[in-house]
């Protein structure tokens, strides 16, 4: 086998991002467990036991839930069983607003018209760009970041802007006018 160099030097050739992605999916059950064994305060280490999964991968996949609370060490406690098919018996069954099932092709279904709030909210925003210097910002909720950025580089390319968070919460983004 022939190795070829690129321009730089480096060899060129099977590469990590070739390799086969080694991590499961995550599923709405193993969700779910995750979800009902915060609030029943199970160990981390029983539930990583019970899913087949590393402690940092539960504690990761929490986080990026958004779940609060948090899951019981397991120094020192005995107990705290809990059935992994319990999951589906405690959670409840989603209903749908149009049609039958998920997955369905359905006719006649209504399409959404364009919310009110978020015209008022992109107005508002024009005019806030339109006014704004150098240097200015303004806070907007996180529900309407992506309209910002978007009013921004579609609307406003000249402008060169910058999000960032006001609290660890991120309810709330500061828009800044850096060029």
């Amino acid at each position: 086998m022939e190795i070829t160099f690129s321009k730089n030097g480096k060899p060129m050739g099977r590469t990590k991002s070739t390799m086969v992605r080694k991590n499961k999916q995550w599923t709405a059950e193993e969700d779910n467990y995750i979800r009902i064994a915060v609030q029943e305060g199970v160990s981390t280490a029983k539930v990583s036991e019970r899913l087949g999964r590393s402690v940092a991968a539960i504690s990761g996949r929490k986080w990026s839930l958004g779940i609060e609370g948090r899951l019981s060490s397991s120094k020192g406690k005995k107990g705290n069983k809990m059935d992994r098919n319990s999951v589906a018996t405690s959670t409840p069954t989603p209903t749908l607003s149009f049609g039958s099932g998920i997955f369905e092709l359905e006719s006649g279904v209504p399409l959404p018209s364009k919310s009110s709030r978020n015209e008022e909210a992109r107005t508002k925003m024009r005019s806030l760009f339109n006014q704004m210097r150098q240097g200015q910002s303004f806070v907007l909720p996180k529900n309407l970041l992506h309209v910002a950025a978007h009013l921004a580089k579609k609307e406003f390319p000249s402008y060169k802007t910058r999000s960032t968070a006001t609290s660890p919460e991120k309810q709330f983004y500061r828009i800044f006018r850096v060029l």
